[in-house]
C-alpha cells in the first residue's frame, strides 16, 4: 500500500500501458471486461444501473464504464491513485459522463455501502496481490455483500508456462517466493466460500498457457 500511496508512483502508473505492447494488453483486458459484463447482464436479465470499480486505481477503465452505466463508482484505498483518476476523467470525459462518475476512498475489507447497494462490482488487478487464500475469500465476501447481481473478479490462475517456470526456479532456490496462483478448482472453492457461484471463466489472452489473467463472472448463491 505504501507504493500505491506514493504521488510519484501514482503519476507514472499508466506508463505501463503506454507502449504498443501495453496498449494491446490494455485492449485485451477491456474486451474481456466488456464480455464479462454482457454475460452477467444476460444471465440476470437486467440492464445494470450502477457499477463499482474496485480498486479503480488511476481510472484505467473509468471513462469506459462511466460512459456505459448510469452511475459509476470508482473506489480505491489510495487517495493519490484516486486523484489521478479524477484528473483523467475531468480531462477526457464529456460533462454528461462526469455528472454520474463518483470517486471515493474505500477499504475493500469494509465498504461504505449497504447490502446489495450496487448492481455489479468489478475487481481488477487486486486479488493476485493477496497471497493468503482466506484473506482473498474475506475480500470477495465483502464485494459480494454490496453487490446485488454479481461480481466480476480478476484472478490469476496457475496453468501457465510462466508459473510452472517460477515453481521450478523456486524449487532450485533461484526464486525466494513460490507463485501463489490458485488452481481453477481452488478459485471455484474460494468464490463459493465467499457466497458466490462461479458462472464463467474468461481468459484474457487467446492462449491461456501464455497468460495467467482470467476474469470470473459470479452470481450470488441462491439467486
Amino acid at each position: 500500500m505504501d507504493l500505491y500511496g506514493d504521488e510519484d508512483y501514482a503519476a507514472q502508473y499508466d506508463q505501463r500501458w503506454a507502449s504498443a505492447t501495453g496498449r494491446k494488453r490494455d485492449l485485451r483486458k477491456a474486451r474481456a471486461i466488456t464480455l464479462a459484463l454482457q454475460d452477467l447482464q444476460e444471465r440476470c436479465g437486467k440492464s445494470f444501473q450502477q457499477v463499482m470499480d474496485l480498486p479503480c486505481g488511476t481510472g484505467r477503465f473509468s471513462h469506459r464504464l462511466a460512459s456505459e452505466f448510469p452511475t459509476y463508482f470508482g473506489a480505491d484505498l489510495s487517495v493519490q491513485m484516486l486523484a489521478e483518476a479524477k484528473n483523467k476523467i475531468a480531462a477526457s470525459s464529456p460533462e454528461s459522463d462526469r455528472a454520474h462518475c463518483n470517486f471515493l476512498a474505500a477499504d475493500a475489507a469494509k465498504l461504505p455501502f449497504d447490502d446489495q447497494a450496487i448492481d455489479v462490482t468489478l475487481c481488477i488487478r487486486f486479488l493476485h496481490l493477496v497471497r493468503d487464500p482466506q484473506l482473498r475469500i474475506d475480500f470477495v465476501r465483502e464485494l459480494a455483500r454490496v453487490s446485488r447481481y454479481g461480481v466480476i473478479l480478476d484472478y490469476r490462475h496457475d496453468r501457465t508456462l510462466r508459473i510452472w517456470g517460477k515453481r521450478v526456479r523456486h524449487k532450485l532456490g533461484l526464486l525466494e517466493l513460490a507463485p501463489a496462483n490458485p488452481s481453477q478448482a481452488q478459485i471455484r472453492d474460494e468464490i463459493r466460500a465467499a457466497g458466490l457461484h462461479a458462472q464463467r471463466f474468461i481468459h484474457v489472452h487467446r492462449a491461456p498457457l501464455l497468460s495467467d489473467k482470467m476474469l470470473v463472472v459470479t452470481t450470488p448463491i441462491g439467486a
